[in-house]
């Protein structure tokens, strides 16, 4: 699975993180700190498991509860911001978070 920025996504890193624009829908965020390494690393990498592996080396060492809490920190993260059309996941098995197993597409009428 393949992770990227959308298109049209414009964002800048500011003294506070770092700002987000959604073109099409008009959502403006700001990314503190934390996030705003999520995102990088993310427009860097690609890869949400290499995401989560430079984390966890960062900040959790061998510990393998704190190594479980980014896990779980970078899923919601990076789940919130393919919900908002932020971030886009491709690949075999690519999800949109928890809320993609609860969506269907309208069945085509004939």
């Amino acid at each position: 699975m393949s992770l990227h920025i959308s298109d049209a996504v414009i964002w800048q890193e500011t003294g506070d993180g770092i700002s987000l624009y959604h073109s099409e829908s008009g959502d403006f965020r700001t990314l503190n700190a934390t996030a705003a390494q999520i995102w990088a690393l993310v427009e860097s990498d690609g890869d949400r498991e290499t995401v989560i592996r430079n984390l966890s080396l960062l900040f959790a060492g061998h510990n393998p509860v704190m190594t479980a809490r980014i896990r779980a920190e970078v899923d919601a993260f990076i789940g919130s911001m393919i919900e908002a059309g932020l971030i886009e996941e491709t690949g075999a098995g690519a999800q949109a978070g928890p809320e993609a197993a609860t969506r269907s597409e309208p069945a085509a009428r004939s």
